[in-house]
């Protein structure tokens, strides 16, 4: 409340004192802040809104002249000098233009957030007669011109509004009004006349809210314009033209347009730089002329104007003191629930991410060191033959290990393996270990499987198959085969086709199943049970149980001859059980009828 309080304070002073009393406070150098600490932080440090100094931006600035009528342009400097009303300079307007069509153009060399606009007049009458003004604002530097207020006693016939002092809309509130200036304020004789930006607007209370309001006070020209009193029958609005039949002859002794540099609440200073323009000393890490946004490395969220509610500094992207470049992301922004946008560039010491907070490939974190330190990251120290390339775990430092390698640098052989001679198995098994285990792993050698009907049966599956590739997915190898005759199916459900064979990394080792790509086997194995399967999940595995023989042609014949007798051996079973349930049926009606009879004789006593 306090800072819109000082944004209409020039408005209550203009109601409290005489405009003469005000002009040499306004016209002379820029108010100053007197707090002993900078206004736009708290005295604990905190960021918060400020407001620049309100100056009278028109001072010492020279006044286009433009007669509309002969067409030559001339600078008047009387109008925005140092204003004393004991002795006052004044512009005649029959000297430059004998009465008629003129404008007054106030170049102000940069954005200016406007209060009000004054104008007095050096006349020593009662009153004005009837007259009609316009008065215009740019906002590119004089490129294009917006009407802010219209004057005249026949509003409507003049600029077709009717007279109105207060906006009935919101979006009228940013539309030029059009009111009957008489009677002007006066001072021992001299009329005035002061237009207020935001009178007669009622979501002006809450300007600091209101980006409508904010850029309709918001100006880089001022124009005021007049001519003699005629109505304007094709009632064109945006008219530069200035109605005003004054007797005697218009003469003008000072011109201010009050306001502050808009700094859009991140500055309390505005000075001038060494080529004489109006520039804002931004503060909350703020930038560019308007401090419209942010600075350099300040980019972890967007720009926003600063509220007396929320001060909206500039936050600087978190890059952990490896990067002193970065960016913003709207997208990054919105996936963390706008809290951080900014993405880190050329993040340094090996460092990578959008917050520099992870290791490069072929380094790893040093947790003795905090985040922030130059080294933190520090070179994986694989050995170059036990370890697959340079890459390590960037969290623990562990090395990618060859076979039979291990340490957290792949730096020496595992149990049960010994120093081999080549560069690409470094460490090999030792025989008699690999060997003592396997026999004792591995069933007896299937060399000398009979096939005969017997062995058929205890299996659950029999198929020919063509291993395909094979392909490690942890402790397991998953191979691909290609099955082309199923001879028997059991609860694994094997169809014709492309399969995936699930084999244990250890029965594979030992060699049972002994797989070999490209070769054409006989499988026949058991239904796999006790695996760490998902329960629905059902896979078809082949382990040290399982008999993997190479395909002999002679055995077709004789397998289609298993699987029918196992088939007529399923029938027979089944027509079997069929029986045995006839019988259970027929036994326990033959038990109710005996049970049924003894309770009779027992009723009559016939026992």
């Amino acid at each position: 409340m306090f800072l819109i309080t000082l944004f209409f304070l020039p408005i209550f002073l203009f109601t409290l004192f005489p405009l003469s009393l005000l002009s040499p406070l306004l016209s002379q150098s820029p108010l100053s802040w007197t707090s002993p600490h900078d206004p736009c932080y708290h005295l604990d440090g905190r960021p918060r809104h400020c407001l620049s100094e309100f100056i009278n931006t028109a001072y010492g600035v020279p006044v286009t002249m433009e007669d509309l009528q002969q067409g030559p342009k001339t600078n008047i400097s009387t109008l925005t000098d140092l204003h004393n009303p004991h002795n006052l300079t004044c512009w005649t307007a029959a000297e430059g233009s004998g009465g008629g069509d003129w404008t007054l153009t106030v170049p102000l060399g940069r954005r200016f957030e406007i209060t009000y606009i004054s104008l007095q007049f050096c006349q020593q009458v009662e009153s004005v007669e009837s007259y009609s003004m316009s008065i215009l604002k740019s906002m590119d530097f004089g490129r294009s011109w917006r009407p802010l207020q219209f004057y005249s006693s026949d509003c409507m016939g003049t600029f077709g509004r009717p007279v109105q002092s207060i906006a009935q809309t919101k979006h009228q509130e940013t539309e030029p009004l059009c009111s009957d200036p008489r009677p002007l304020q006066k001072h021992r004789g001299n009329a005035a006349l002061a237009f207020s930006t935001l009178d007669g607007r009622p979501s002006s209370p809450d300007f600091d809210y209101s980006p409508g309001l904010q850029d309709w006070v918001t100006a880089t020209d001022i124009r005021i314009s007049h001519s003699k009193s005629r109505k304007n029958t094709s009632r064109n609005l945006v008219s530069s033209s200035l109605y005003a039949p004054l007797k005697p002859s218009l003469a003008l002794s000072d011109l201010q347009v009050g306001g502050r540099c808009k700094c859009n609440g991140h500055a309390s200073r505005c000075r001038r730089d060494n080529q004489g323009r109006a520039v804002c000393q931004c503060e909350h890490h703020t930038s560019g002329p308007d401090c419209d946004v942010c600075e350099q490395f300040f980019y972890d969220r967007p720009w926003q104007r600063a509220t007396p509610s929320q001060p909206h500094p500039c936050v600087p992207c978190e890059c952990n003191s490896h990067s002193t470049k970065c960016r913003f992301s709207m997208a990054v922004y919105q996936q963390s629930g706008r809290v951080s946008g900014g993405i880190c560039l050329k993040c340094r010491h090996h460092t990578m991410g959008h917050h520099c907070q992870f290791c490069q490939n072929g380094y790893t974190r040093d947790h003795s060191k905090p985040l922030s330190h130059r080294k933190a990251c520090q070179p994986c120290k694989c050995h170059p033959m036990g370890a697959v390339g340079h890459w390590c775990n960037q969290s623990t430092g562990q090395c990618l290990c060859r076979e039979g390698v291990t340490g957290q640098r792949c730096n020496r052989c595992a149990p049960g393996y010994k120093q081999g001679h080549s560069p690409l198995r470094p460490c090999i098994r030792k025989y008699h270990t690999l060997r003592e285990e396997c026999l004792s792993y591995c069933t007896p050698s299937q060399a000398r499987v009979k096939m005969n009907l017997e062995t058929y049966c205890l299996k659950d599956y029999v198929l020919k198959m063509q291993v395909k590739s094979k392909e490690r997915s942890g402790p397991w190898w998953q191979f691909s085969i290609l099955a082309q005759s199923v001879f028997r199916m059991g609860s694994s459900r094997v169809k014709r086709g492309i399969q995936a064979l699930w084999v244990p990394d250890r029965d594979l080792s030992c060699g049972c199943p002994a797989l070999q790509i490209g070769r054409t086997f006989l499988l026949i194995g058991g239904e796999e049970s006790g695996r760490s399967w998902v329960p629905e999940e059902r896979r078809l595995v082949a382990d040290r149980t399982t008999m993997a023989l190479q395909w002999r042609e002679h055995w077709s014949p004789k397998l289609r001859g298993f699987r029918g007798q196992d088939t007529r051996g399923k029938n027979s079973k089944k027509k079997k059980k069929e029986d045995n349930l006839l019988k259970n049926i027929l036994a326990l009606r033959t038990s109710k009828m005996k049970m049924s009879l003894f309770l009779h004789r027992n009723r009559f006593g016939e026992i």
